[in-house]
């Protein structure tokens, strides 16, 4: 399984969204609890929308990559603030437990799954509301980018962007998310 992700894309300055890869033990479900690393001194959560990819795909056209995902959710991404003097900054979001995504909510239990408003809260702040349809760059310009580089799989995840504002992490936290009225998202985070 791959974890590809994408920032900006809602909204933000960025003409091309720069990718980003994730290794497969950077992803905690909901329901876990997100144990603050001892390596940096700062962390911070970004709230992203996640699709999953439902078939086996390669240089897919991007009228047909509405066909390659069967399912969505919120999510944070969690990434190291770094000194300039700090080696691994390639690495910043890929530590374990790094992509915290919610439950599934299949394409096909939803009428339209790309205008379902999504909420993501940092305690009560709300850091992110917005939806699929929000991209500036379409889901389905990502999934035929990211085909033409390499196959896309079943289970592979695909982190749309950064949706809203950063916030820093710190014991204490909790980070929930909605997709309409259903709640897919509750972490809290320990140390």
């Amino acid at each position: 399984m791959k974890v590809i992700g994408f920032t900006g894309n809602y909204g933000m300055e960025e003409t091309v969204p720069q990718a980003y890869l994730m290794a497969d033990s950077s992803i905690l479900y909901t329901g876990r609890p997100f144990f603050v690393p001892d390596f940096a001194q700062q962390f911070v959560a970004t709230p992203t929308i996640v699709v999953r990819m439902g078939r086996l795909g390669k240089c897919v056209a991007p009228k047909f990559a509405h066909r390659y995902w069967d399912a969505f959710t919120a999510a944070f991404t969690v990434r190291a603030v770094q000194s300039d003097d700090e080696r691994l900054t390639g690495l910043d979001r890929a530590f374990d437990g790094a992509a915290i995504v919610g439950d599934w909510i299949s394409v096909a239990d939803a009428d339209d799954p790309t205008r379902i408003p999504v909420e993501l809260k940092v305690g009560e702040h709300v850091v992110a509301k917005c939806c699929l349809a929000d991209m500036r760059h379409p889901l389905e310009e990502l999934v035929a980018g990211v085909s033409t580089r390499c196959s896309i799989k079943m289970g592979d995840l695909l982190f749309t962007g950064d949706a809203g504002e950063s916030h820093a992490v710190s014991p204490g936290d909790h980070l929930t998310a909605s997709i309409g009225s259903r709640q897919v998202l509750d972490v809290k985070v320990r140390l």
